[in-house]
């Protein structure tokens, strides 16, 4: 046994007893933040093994949750797309993507830049169609219109969560340095999102009217990525998509007559090319470092 006196330098500086007393409080600085993303990917691994047999039996199964042939299919749209968009929504939230704020700032500034975007989604709905009588609800009770719109928005969350959320900041995340890789991934994506759709050959949807929702989706789905990466806000995309899809779809399922009239097609064509030069010109005139803090935070500001 050594019976020394004790020297100052044996002494435990200021730096050092402070870092042990956090240490012995916090736990290791190098095991708490894997404890974190263990407990996150349980987490999110629980809540997707518990949602998918829910969506396969509600998917094969096809349950008769209404006796009303139309309200049934908008039932279980509309709680298949919400189970699946909480799916991807877990794992958005496990990536870390910051797009989840719903008033990013600065949000005023977001929503003028987003103006041309509902102007084309908004036009969508057969407008002039039904101020002169050609288009008209026939299904008009608000249970009808309520589920309608329940749908729209389930759809909107799962397809943005899924696509814009999840797969293209994932295939952006290593590409977004670059103009051109940006680029690229929002092309491939989107060309993607687009291709989804020729599943609806397979549920009796006919070849022509596919390719055509395949072209539009590809559209909308470049449109709200570039949305995306402008406002780093994702709820902006769920509203443009849910929209979209309300104003486009109505009177298709809920009405009954014609909605494409001469002025409303010269119209949609000028507001789609106005609005698709402005969008390429935004892409082309973004800061990557605001971009980038999709990935690693930073300032609030554009």
């Amino acid at each position: 046994m050594n019976n020394r006196p004790l020297e100052p330098q044996d002494l435990p500086t200021d730096t050092e007893a402070t870092s042990s007393a956090a240490l012995s409080a916090e736990g290791s600085p190098t095991t708490t933040p894997k404890r974190r993303r263990y407990l996150s990917r349980r987490v999110s691994m629980a809540i997707i093994f518990a949602a998918l047999p829910v969506l396969l039996w509600m998917e094969i199964g096809k349950p008769t949750l209404s006796a009303d042939p139309v309200l049934a299919p908008l039932i279980s749209m509309t709680l298949t797309r919400g189970i699946g968009a909480v799916v991807f929504l877990t794992l958005l939230l496990h990536d870390g993507f910051r797009v989840l704020n719903p008033f990013q700032k600065p949000f005023l500034r977001s929503l003028v830049f987003t103006i041309p975007p509902f102007l084309v989604v908004v036009n969508n709905m057969p407008i002039l169609s039904m101020i002169w009588g050609d288009a008209y609800l026939v299904h008009n009770a608000p249970v009808y219109l309520i589920w309608f719109a329940a749908e729209c928005l389930a759809i909107g969350l799962f397809e943005e969560f899924a696509f814009r959320g999840v797969i293209f900041l994932m295939f952006a995340e290593k590409r977004h340095t670059t103009r051109k890789g940006l680029f690229w991934s929002l092309i491939l994506t989107s060309a993607v999102f687009g291709a989804v759709h020729l599943v609806n050959v397979l549920m009796g949807a006919g070849i022509g009217a596919v390719i055509l929702q395949m072209g539009y989706s590809f559209l909308i789905g470049a449109m709200c990525s570039v949305v995306l990466l402008k406002t780093r806000n994702i709820w902006l995309c769920v509203l443009l998509h849910a929209v979209y899809d309300f104003c486009g779809t109505l009177m298709p399922t809920l009405g009954a007559g014609t909605w494409w009239d001469t002025p409303t097609v010269v119209f949609t064509a000028v507001l789609a090319v106005a609005t698709a030069v402005y969008l390429v010109w935004q892409f082309f005139v973004l800061d990557l470092d605001r971009v980038g803090e999709i990935y690693h935070g930073g300032s609030t500001g554009w």
